[in-house]
């Protein structure tokens, strides 16, 4: 029938916008298909009403954190209702996804912190644990939640109400029935209100003899991380020596920790001063130091890896990053009695700010990229000229800092933009058409 055609044609649209992507599931029957769908997919775009779309996916459901993110879109494709696992799922971005393919479509979010513009703690990127529905309670409803964090890190921005503590607001102590957000690697306790972020602050080397199990590698890190009241969650790689590249071991263990295994030179790593050198590493790959040397490196700067100039216990690149060892080596200890196969050390790397140059197109407010309203929602500092500021106000959330000027202060905007990002935020520098070609990326990489 002519509304079956219709939802075909939408569908063949997703599938062609996204060719990688994308897989199409049609019958025997709908609910075949939609139950092999929501276990095969990550999400689903369901071209059915939301009432028959719940009671298909009501047998299926098991936990919001693994249960895939599902969109409906009506018959007119007027609709791309977010259903099921907005955040954990993805399925409120999806929805305004879908609503960039499909011409005339509307992105329908429920969750009540996409509502009111509000970020959700759980979709920041960076993992949340303890009590996020106390704490995005009292940030919805205006109560003062101080924000504790160890360092200024570039998140996107938060409401108003949530203040860093100490700060001159006045947010000393916890707030409204004691919510607090904490930011930090650190274990902390929590109360019943409180919950934390995990900054993607902590690298940790691993040097490994051949035919190291990952078991032994895993639990090697997970204790040293223990004892030394630091999050895993926080962990961003794992680092060693260009010739542990391929060792099966360490590559499983990376695997499970959910991070990339991450590799230098022996002469990097071997130009890198550490306060525990060996003779067993120099005299095996070429370096006196791959744990210590290695987890340096890698909270290091990415341009580290180029040149190294070395002080007692950090590492730093040309541009005076530094990667702080906070974990000194440590050997595993096999149950069993065996000789170590394994040892790990853990370094800490310093916040930094991102800045993202941000072209708004040729003028037509349709036109704006799905990328660019991505960097305007993620941005805590917004740079721009007025008028163009005045084009994308509504698409900032709420609590983004605005710094706008008129005509002729190009040069003073990209200064602006570059020290607000070395400061530690996450800046979102703004320009007419393409950011590239006669716009704002040339006077900010002059900076």
């Amino acid at each position: 029938n002519r509304s079956r055609a219709a939802g075909a044609a939408a569908r063949d649209r997703l599938a062609a916008a996204w060719p990688d992507r994308t897989r199409v599931y049609e019958g025997p029957g709908v609910r075949e298909a939609v139950t092999r769908a929501f276990g095969e997919c990550d999400q689903l775009v369901c071209f059915l009403a939301t009432g028959a779309t719940v009671r298909l996916l009501a047998p299926l459901l098991a936990d919001k954190t693994d249960d895939p993110g599902v969109v409906c879109v009506d018959e007119a494709q007027q609709h791309a209702v977010s259903l099921l696992g907005g955040h954990a799922g993805g399925a409120n971005e999806l929805a305004r996804a879908v609503a960039d393919v499909l011409s005339g479509c509307r992105p329908v979010v429920t969750t009540a912190t996409d509502a009111v513009g509000v970020p959700g703690l759980d979709t920041l990127g960076w993992p949340v644990e303890g009590a996020v529905a106390a704490v995005s309670r009292a940030l919805l409803d205006g109560a003062t939640v101080p924000v504790r964090a160890d360092a200024r890190w570039p998140l996107p921005a938060l409401p108003p109400n949530a203040v860093p503590a100490g700060s001159a607001h006045g947010a000393q102590g916890a707030g409204a029935d004691g919510a607090t957000l904490w930011v930090t690697d650190k274990v902390i306790p929590l109360g019943r209100a409180e919950a934390v972020l995990r900054p993607p602050s902590l690298a940790v080397g691993v040097g490994a003899s051949r035919g190291v199990t990952a078991d032994e590698v895993l639990l090697l890190v997970e204790e040293t991380l223990d004892e030394a009241g630091l999050s895993v969650r926080s962990v961003t790689e794992l680092a060693t020596v260009d010739a542990k590249a391929n060792e099966p071991g360490l590559l499983a263990a990376a695997e499970r920790l959910g991070v990339p295994l991450r590799t230098y030179p022996a002469e990097a790593l071997s130009a890198v001063e550490v306060p525990n050198p060996s003779d067993a590493p120099r005299a095996a790959v070429g370096t006196p130091s791959v744990a210590e040397a290695a987890a340096l490196l890698a909270a290091a700067p990415r341009a580290a890896t180029a040149g190294v100039v070395t002080t007692s216990g950090h590492a730093r690149d040309g541009h005076g990053g530094l990667g702080e060892l906070v974990v000194p080596k440590t050997k595993s200890a096999p149950i069993d009695g065996s000789p170590a196969m394994a040892t790990a050390a853990v370094a800490r790397r310093g916040p930094r700010g991102r800045l993202a140059v941000v072209g708004l197109g040729p003028g037509a407010r349709d036109l704006v990229t799905p990328r660019a309203r991505e960097e305007l929602r993620r941005a805590s500092v917004l740079v721009g000229l007025d008028q163009y500021v005045d084009q994308i106000r509504d698409l900032l959330r709420p609590g983004t800092r605005v710094v706008e000027s008129g005509l002729g202060a190009e040069e003073e905007r990209a200064r602006t933009a570059v020290a607000e990002a070395r400061a530690g935020h996450a800046v979102a520098l703004i320009g007419s058409g393409d950011a590239g070609v006669y716009a704002m990326a040339s006077p900010a990489l002059a900076e």
